[in-house]
This record gives C-alpha cells, sequence and structure tokens, in this order.
C-alpha cells in the first residue's frame, strides 16, 4: 500500500497527509491485520488451485481506477451496446480474443468474461442443449461440481472414470452408442483439461474421432479452469491449443487460477453465438447467463499481458520437479498425472493438513474407502516452504 501511495503521490502530484487519519480507523487497521494474515497465509497454501501471481504496480492502479470510478456495467451482449455508454466491452472482446487465439477457436468466435469457472460451464451446457435440444448430458464423476448442479435440468448420465480421474471411454462410448441407437440422442459433453482433486485430462481427441466416425452429432464444451491459464511457451505444462481443429465447440477458463488474478473471474469463449432475447430496457440482446457484469477491464488486460509476455520457459515446471524430487528423495509414495502440477497421497495427519491447507478426499482403492490429500504446486510457491512440507509429509507418511 505505501508503495502504490507514494506512486499516486508522484503520479498526481497530490500531498496524501490528510488521508493519515483515515488510516488509524478500527475498520482500516482491522482490514491491514486481515491482509497480512492472508498474505502470510497464502505462502504455504497448497490444497487449493490459486497461484498467487505478482500483482504488478501498474495492475494496481488500474485496480484503484476502476473501483473508485462510476459503475461500469457491462450488460447485455459484448458485441453490443444501446444508450447506456458506461461499459468496458471493448477491452472485454480484447480479453476474449486472447484466449480465442490462446485455445485456437478460429477466427470466428464468441466469448465473454464470467462470474467464474461454474458460470461458464453452464453457459456451455445451455449452449450444448440450444443445438441439441434432445440431447443427453455426459460428465465425468470428476467434472468439476458445477456441471452436475446446472445438467440436472437436462437428461445427464455421469460417467465413471478410471484409476487418475481420466473419464472411462469404454463406458462412455458405450453409453452414447446405446442412446444414439435406441431414441437418436445426440451427445452433449463436458469434457475436463485438469480435474478438481487430480489434474487429469480427458482425452478429448479420442472422443473426438469417436463421435466423427459414428456420424452422432454432437457438442463439446472444455473444463481447462486451471491449465487454460498457464502461458502456451511454458516446457512440461498440459497446454491445450487447436481446438476448432480438435473439436471442441466451447471452451472456459478462470483468471484467479493459474493466472493469478485477485478477482474470482472466468473466460468463456465458443464458436458460435447464443441465441439471446432482444431487451428494449438495455436496447440489446441478453445472451448471457448473468445478465449484468461487473468487469475491471484494463486491470485484467493488463495483468493478462504481463503473465503472458516472455514468461521464463521452466516457470511451470521448476517448483513441480523440486517438490517431486523431493517426495521421491524420501519414498514419499505419490500419483501424478502427466504434466500435472498436482500431487496425490495419502492424507498425512490434520496438522499438516491446517498447516499447509490441503484439501482432503476420499476415494475408492483396493475395494476400500481411502482419504487422499493433493498437494497443488505453483511458481509462487517459495522453495523454503516447498522443503518443509515435504518435510512434514515425511514425518506422517513414512
Amino acid at each position: 500500500m505505501k508503495k502504490l501511495l507514494d506512486y499516486l503521490t508522484q503520479k498526481n502530484n497530490e500531498d496524501l497527509s490528510e488521508l493519515n487519519p483515515i488510516f488509524q480507523s478500527e475498520i482500516v487497521k482491522n482490514a491491514s491485520e486481515f491482509y497480512e494474515r492472508v498474505n502470510t497465509s497464502a505462502k504455504r497454501m497448497f490444497g487449493f488451485p490459486a497461484y498467487h501471481a505478482p500483482i504488478s504496480l501498474a495492475t494496481q492502479y488500474l485496480l484503484l481506477l476502476h473501483y473508485t470510478a462510476p459503475l461500469s456495467n457491462n450488460c447485455g451482449d459484448v458485441d453490443e451496446r444501446g444508450n447506456y455508454a458506461m461499459d468496458s466491452k471493448e477491452v472485454e472482446k480484447l480479453i476474449v480474443k486472447i484466449f480465442a487465439d490462446k485455445f485456437g477457436m478460429g477466427d470466428e468466435f464468441w466469448g465473454y468474461i464470467t462470474s467464474g469457472g461454474s458460470e461458464s460451464n453452464s453457459c456451455g451446457i445451455d449452449l450444448a442443449f440450444a443445438q441439441n435440444p434432445k440431447g443427453i448430458l455426459y460428465y465425468s464423476k470428476a467434472a468439476h461440481y458445477s456441471i452436475q448442479k446446472h445438467g440436472r435440468y437436462y437428461g445427464c448420465e455421469e460417467i465413471p472414470v478410471t484409476h487418475g480421474d481420466e473419464m472411462d471411454l469404454d463406458v462412455l462410448f458405450q453409453r452414447i452408442l446405446y442412446n444414439y441407437k435406441r431414441k437418436g440422442a445426440a451427445a452433449n459433453l463436458m469434457l475436463t483439461h485438469g480435474t478438481t482433486q487430480y489434474g487429469a485430462c480427458d482425452d478429448v481427441d479420442a472422443i473426438a474421432a469417436f463421435l466423427k466416425e459414428n456420424n452422432i452429432p454432437h457438442y463439446i464444451h472444455l473444463d481447462a479452469a486451471l491449465y487454460g491459464g498457464i502461458p502456451n511457451n511454458q516446457t512440461d505444462a498440459p497446454i491445450f491449443t487447436d481446438g476448432k481443429v480438435r473439436g471442441i465447440n466451447s471452451i472456459s477458463v478462470s483468471l484467479h487460477k493459474y493466472l493469478g488474478f485477485p478477482a474470482v473471474k472466468s473466460v468463456f469463449v465458443a464458436t458460435q453465438k447464443p441465441n439471446g432475447q432482444k431487451i428494449s430496457y438495455i436496447g440489446q440482446h441478453d445472451t448471457t447467463i448473468s445478465g449484468s457484469r461487473s468487469v475491471s477491464g484494463y486491470a485484467l488486460y493488463n495483468h493478462i499481458l504481463e503473465q503472458y509476455n516472455d514468461p521464463d520457459p521452466d516457470l511451470y515446471s521448476k517448483n513441480v520437479k523440486l517438490f517431486e524430487r523431493l517426495l521421491t528423495e524420501k519414498g514419499i509414495p505419490f500419483y501424478r498425472a502427466p504434466k500435472a502440477n498436482i500431487f496425490v497421497l495419502d492424507a498425512p495427519s490434520e496438522q499438516t493438513c491446517q498447516k499447509f491447507q490441503l484439501s482432503c478426499f476420499t476415494v475408492a482403492e483396493g475395494g476400500a474407502e481411502k482419504k487422499k490429500a493433493h498437494v497443488i504446486v505453483f511458481p509462487s510457491h517459495e522453495e523454503v516452504h516447498i522443503r518443509r512440507l515435504s518435510e512434514y509429509l515425511a514425518q506422517d507418511l513414512t
């Protein structure tokens, strides 16, 4: 905050000394203590997908401009504007284009910034059933819970997963063929590129090839919440490209996960636009799930460009390789999906889980329920904390 105030003083050539009494208020003191605690806790948070990417001074300033300016509301379709002129759709479209290009969604695309991955997945489901209203929604047991939540309004089937969280293709293909031959049901597929617990990636190419070979009408949405944010130049990383060529109709990525933007947001990109109702009140079509949207567009745009502008190609893999080496040296059993930054291991002690904020879950293993935990390693984790975690795990699991 001091650096920001110094910058603002220099920027605006103003004396901010009159703000000192405000900084002594009870609310500000409590907030300062809270954020100091959060910043400390973030350094040893290994259980949840949040990369604490550096937020530059420029992005901080742009965030401040956004939240001290009059309300900007990106209501209605991202490509339209009624009489309401206080929106940031121009920069929102620039952000969508970054991801359309990154994922190879073609020259003709549509998308917008959503409130988070759940809204993006809901948009994908709605578009799938707009195209195939009598289709069946297929998703894996390992898919994000938002898909099951929204999918319950449609006909859907949950597909089991193999060891490691990948969708069981034998079961999937059997169910698709059975439903198509029996009642002509198209396949509306919700696939995952990086499952929540294991970081597994469904085999998009095999699924698309099967659908094409059997002439089954379909729609494929890909939930790439975490891995979709990884810059395309990273080595040993689960990058996804050429989406349109590979048969993807829509894709989503969370901006607060690998990209580390300090607000829960997601980008949804599709090869077609929804048929929204024309709303006379706003003078445009209502094509989004949320309708009204708050987007700190310039701060977000600047942050994305900074993260994607010639990053070190080993940024993703450096800490991942370190942690894998430490686990191996200490004889700690683990499972890691190909190129994943997620390590699945037996759940350690409650003390270790609390100290490092590990996420625990139960899986079926050897005919019994086994408690597991996963560790998600990001470039922002400091080596001292990675090593300390491995020591705690060694005490508990070896």
